[in-house]
């Protein structure tokens, strides 16, 4: 990645000089409108979403570049004002080196799991979950283990909330009401009726009767919910005071349930 990045920086600086170096108000030549084309067009289809997935880049900065890329491309089939590619140009290359080349060269040395756990996490589609996860991928790669797992449960429980809310509030806290009332089976001690009616107010059931209300909707069973309830006991070992040690493994092993069992899973689409 660095080394593309390096070459398309060169590429552009060339290109710029090119440009600037035109006598005539508009860009009259085809190689150079094709060298833009050609630039543009490599960020869409190969640069830019190999920078979605590094854990230091945040997904706004790719998005403002996309933006100028955009419009050099309608510049291209346009006016091809001289001006205005040396304009945009240079808001490319303003800060190039220090947004996208900068952070990769300086980023410390993944380890094994974590580059396993920027894998795994690779191309979710959420937006507000990304900014979760790539958090969470760069907490990880500094070591900070436990604050990894607090924003990836934040992910989530964001994900499980907007499920709820596209299944119906009506059902959940019909279907709590009804396990309230139970006296035998599974969900006899449960005893934490809801009455949310709106996502900030579903924000304050406790997300460990969330667990159990989705069981009880049946969008989870049995072993999904136990599995869930572990990764919420390590995220919350993780957000508190204790002793007890987050490893790799422990972060591979939570990570790889609730992307399995949440992100990934249709039933969670939201």
């Amino acid at each position: 990645m660095l080394d593309q990045l390096q070459e398309l920086l060169g590429e552009l600086r060339q290109l710029k000089r090119d440009v600037s170096r035109e006598p005539g108000p508009r860009i009259a030549k085809s190689g150079l409108r094709k060298r833009a084309e050609a630039s543009a067009t490599h960020w869409f289809s190969t640069i830019s979403p190999e920078l979605a997935k590094h854990p230091l880049i945040a997904a706004e900065t790719i998005e403002r570049y996309s933006s100028s890329y955009a419009i050099l491309l309608k510049l291209i089939r346009s006016n091809n004002l001289r001006s205005r590619y040396l304009e945009v140009l240079a808001s490319i290359l303003k800060r190039f080196h220090d947004d996208l080349i900068l952070p990769i060269q300086t980023e410390p040395k993944l380890t094994r799991g974590v580059s396993e756990l920027a894998r795994m996490l690779a191309g979710l589609p959420n937006a507000e979950e990304d900014t979760y996860l790539q958090e969470a991928i760069a907490c990880a790669g500094h070591g900070y283990l436990r604050a990894a797992a607090v924003l990836g449960w934040c992910a989530a429980i964001d994900r499980i909330h907007r499920a709820i809310e596209k299944v119906g509030f009506a059902k959940f806290n019909s279907t709590s009401q009804q396990m309230a009332a139970a006296t035998t089976g599974r969900f006899k001690r449960f005893n934490s009726p809801t009455n949310a009616n709106t996502l900030s107010e579903l924000r304050e059931v406790f997300d460990s009767n969330i667990l159990w209300i989705l069981e009880g909707m049946q969008l989870i069973d049995g072993n999904q919910h136990t599995r869930l309830r572990s990764c919420f006991e390590l995220r919350c070992q993780s957000g508190h005071p204790g002793d007890a040690p987050v490893s790799e493994y422990n972060l591979l092993s939570f990570f790889s349930d609730i992307n399995l069992i949440i992100l990934r899973n249709p039933t969670f689409v939201s």
